[in-house]
């Protein structure tokens, strides 16, 4: 088709000697239609190869712009932040889905609480940033529930029910999580008229968890944080009443592959939720 178009030169009449190249080389398009009539003053395109050389046109003007896609470098390094909960579980599980479409992209994680993390997508160290609380306007923001759990030991009383009772779980000797998890545990609490008093407080979840399995403690995490391949002897419930935050991801301009891994984290937040 390139030759073809450069061929007849951009115009519609050319010399015949063009013509019968232009017969050589395609004479006839797919249709079965010839494309060019050969006369004594020289050749000329037919209907129907004036209307083909109109679609060759914008085939290779299409071609080409895909050629040029292989010209522009894409940036090799991703950076996400999240909180801790969603570092743990959700953002390694997004970033698999996510260079199954990129497979030449790296996915570096930094953990940070919600004011670096705005504050580093701001500054644009990162490209993305789940937190628990909102950006500004200005950059694009999705958002879904993550729900509370409490996390129990299999043998426990309170594992025998699909729900624990908000004051059970507090009256057990409830572990706090750390990190955003305890004042949002606590203004829900307050909201159902029940004091947060956690009888331990740890700084980081795997922690946590590590206690409940060896039956030290009772405690409660966010649903994005809890293992698919959680230990035999852990369980998860949901409380009652059901208690939940938001998550909130929001992507920065500088990135041409920020909205991609965006769009892996949303849809794994919809699935937990």
């Amino acid at each position: 088709m390139k030759l073809f178009l450069a061929m007849i030169a951009g115009s519609s009449r050319f010399p015949s000697s063009a013509g019968i190249s232009v017969s050589k080389i395609w004479g006839q398009a797919p249709t079965g239609h010839a494309l060019v009539a050969r006369r004594p003053d020289g050749a000329t395109l037919t209907a129907i190869g004036t209307r083909v050389v109109e679609h060759g046109r914008r085939a290779v003007e299409h071609i080409r712009a895909i050629e040029d896609l292989r010209e522009q470098p894409v940036p090799a390094t991703i950076c996400v932040g999240a909180v801790h909960s969603a570092a743990l579980h959700l953002v390694p599980e997004a970033a698999r889905q996510f260079r199954t479409l990129h497979p030449d992209a790296e996915v570096l994680i930094a953990r940070g609480d919600d004011d670096e993390l705005l504050s580093w997508l701001d500054a644009r160290t990162i490209h993305v940033a789940v937190t628990t609380r909102p950006t500004t306007p200005d950059r694009t923001c999705s958002s879904a529930a993550d729900e509370f759990l409490a996390v129990l030991p299999r043998t426990h009383p309170l594992a025998r029910a699909t729900e624990v009772r908000l004051d059970d779980l507090v009256a057990d000797g409830v572990a706090d999580p750390g990190g955003t998890c305890g004042p949002q545990l606590e203004e829900a609490y307050a909201e159902h008229g029940e004091r947060w008093a956690p009888a331990h407080t740890v700084r980081d979840l795997e922690t946590m968890f590590a206690m409940v399995a060896a039956g030290i403690t009772v405690g409660v995490a966010p649903a994005v944080a809890v293992p698919h391949d959680m230990p035999t002897s852990v369980v998860a419930r949901s409380l009652e009443p059901r208690i939940s935050r938001q998550l909130f991801v929001s992507t920065g301009p500088t990135h041409p592959l920020g909205p991609s891994l965006t769009s892996a984290l949303i849809a794994i937040l919809h699935r937990r939720s």
